[in-house]
């Protein structure tokens, strides 16, 4: 790998641009909004039950609230509100559409690879990827990474559940806050967005060596 220039790749370019599309358009949908026009919702997550509220709204208004409707259960005490509006999705979700971006753009000149973790690790410094231990245990090595990043929301939620259910030590309680949903799924963000480049770049990224990808559908550079 030393000395070798590397390439943009493609893949990870259009997974960044997708979702910076779907990331402004979660901010500028309630901005652009009469105040008031949604709020007070407390729905289902992976389930419609605002469906007659955005049949109401313009197309690009629908479209993302719809979205946000069937990903989120867009509870208004756990989602940010802009000009008297909540957002499409809720905190943590609005987080790890975020997280998403970093971790797309790290691997814009990522080594692609036939294994998805030798993807993922050839952007961190040379010393760490030689490192004995490092260069047999690849995967494991970057599952332990993915799941780090993982950790900070499963243990908010978690906790906030167990509170929720009253099993918490102690009598103690805990509910989250907004900006801590916001950063712990920002970096569960990043893990996804780590991932889903990765497992792309492998299959259909150009290779550096000059061998075909696996899938050669894109000519990325």
């Amino acid at each position: 790998m030393a000395g070798r220039s590397r390439y943009v790749h493609r893949t990870a370019l259009l997974i960044f641009a997708g979702d910076l599309l779907l990331v402004l358009s979660l901010f500028i949908a309630p901005a652009t909004l009469e105040p008031g026009t949604v709020i007070n919702l407390e729905g289902r997550a992976n389930a419609m039950d605002y469906q007659d509220i955005w049949n109401d709204l313009d197309p690009f208004h629908y479209l993302v609230y719809t979205f946000g409707d069937f990903n989120c259960h867009q509870i208004e005490q756990r989602s940010i509100i802009i000009n008297g509006n909540q957002m499409p999705v809720c905190a943590r979700d609005t987080g790890i559409f975020m997280g998403i971006l970093f971790g797309s753009i790290i691997l814009a000149r990522a080594i692609a690879d036939d294994s998805p973790a030798t993807t993922m690790l050839s952007v961190f410094p040379k010393r760490f990827r030689e490192n004995k231990f490092v260069g047999r245990r690849r995967g494991i090595v970057s599952a332990v990474i993915l799941v780090l990043l993982i950790l900070p929301t499963g243990l908010d939620g978690g906790i906030q559940m167990l509170s929720t259910i009253g099993i918490l030590p102690f009598g103690l309680t805990y509910e989250s806050t907004n900006p801590t949903r916001l950063l712990t799924g920002f970096s569960t963000g990043v893990a996804w967005g780590l991932l889903m480049t990765m497992l792309i770049m492998t299959l259909v990224s150009r290779r550096e060596n000059g061998e075909p990808p696996l899938l050669p559908i894109l000519k990325s550079r």
